[in-house]
């Protein structure tokens, strides 16, 4: 997928009052901003009217599925729909195809929209689906490409749900306020910046030393609220995790893809490249960036499998 680059978003004046906790539903909010100074309590919105309709067309799909309502992709997906998940063949018969079986096989499946990301013509969406009641589920970052109100073009990581071990589970908000939406702490074109350089600077530096400085610049006092299962809150933890990856494979790379920002939130695509015992395979990355550090990480990993139904990439 070609590099995007993103405008920053013009701050709207409508305020709308904060919420403590989220459910996301077709009928969704927009996404907020800032009243001037911070005031608490109220936030202006920061999302365009084109991302405020592209985000309910995309929760519209969610919620489609969840009532087993296949008819409505043919209203909001393409025909000549874009696959990037190996699973599914291009085509909106395929996708349609692929969701009717799902749900063949669990009637009962359920989609959660945790949290939602929407920059231009991008939608990124961070679920939990559970296929059969008591199940664990399966953690989904999803990217969504729409073309003049329909979906043009799909990307999918999937990861098994797992205990949280040492660390927090995989889809709570734990940072201050607990909103899972996007607030405006930050800019779009600062979460980016943000993003791309942690990546460069401390999720690809082979040297612990300069790793470390690279953390004190990008995390320093913050607690990071870490929701990769195993792995402890704090940019310590982090610097572990990344010189054993690099000491397990000195040629480990995560090569950054999409980068797509919607206030303090920003998803980062990348192809993962010898990753412990994983030869290939995609990560999306999810941050919540506050003045100009990284605050809390959301992930799901998948390998790539040695076939696919479609001929894109995963990323």
């Amino acid at each position: 997928m070609p590099k995007r680059t993103y405008r920053s978003r013009t701050r709207s004046r409508v305020v709308v009052p904060i919420i403590l906790s989220v459910t996301m539903t077709a009928a969704v909010s927009p996404a907020v901003t800032a009243a001037p100074a911070h005031q608490q309590g109220a936030f202006e919105s920061i999302a365009s009217p084109k991302e405020r309709v592209n985000r309910a067309i995309v929760l519209g799909f969610y919620t489609a599925l969840n009532r087993g309502n296949f008819g409505h992709l043919d209203n909001v997906v393409r025909p000549d729909l874009i696959q990037h998940y190996p699973a599914i063949a291009d085509g909106r018969a395929a996708f349609r195809a692929y969701h009717a079986g799902l749900r063949n096989q669990n009637p009962d499946l359920r989609y959660t929209v945790k949290r939602t990301i929407a920059q231009n013509d991008l939608v990124v969406t961070h679920s939990h689906f559970v296929g059969k009641a008591g199940d664990a589920g399966v953690a989904k970052i999803n990217l969504f490409r729409l073309d003049k109100g329909k979906i043009a073009e799909h990307w999918e990581v999937n990861e098994a749900v797992r205990p949280p071990g040492t660390g927090n589970d995989m889809f709570s908000t734990l940072s201050s306020p607990r909103i899972s939406k996007s607030l405006p702490f930050a800019t779009d074109a600062e979460s980016e910046h943000v993003a791309r350089a942690a990546f460069v600077e401390i999720v690809n530096q082979p040297d612990d030393e300069l790793r470390l400085q690279a953390l004190d610049r990008y995390i320093g006092d913050n607690p990071y609220y870490q929701h990769f299962p195993n792995v402890p809150n704090g940019s310590g933890a982090l610097q572990q995790f990344i010189h054993d990856a690099f000491a397990a494979q000195p040629d480990y790379r995560a090569n950054v893809k999409t980068v797509v920002a919607e206030g303090d939130l920003v998803a980062v695509f990348v192809h993962l490249e010898n990753l412990f015992d994983m030869k290939n395979g995609v990560g999306a990355d999810l941050y919540r960036v506050r003045d100009g550090k990284l605050l809390e990480h959301w992930v799901v990993i998948e390998p790539t499998p040695p076939t696919s139904a479609n001929p894109n990439t995963m990323y």
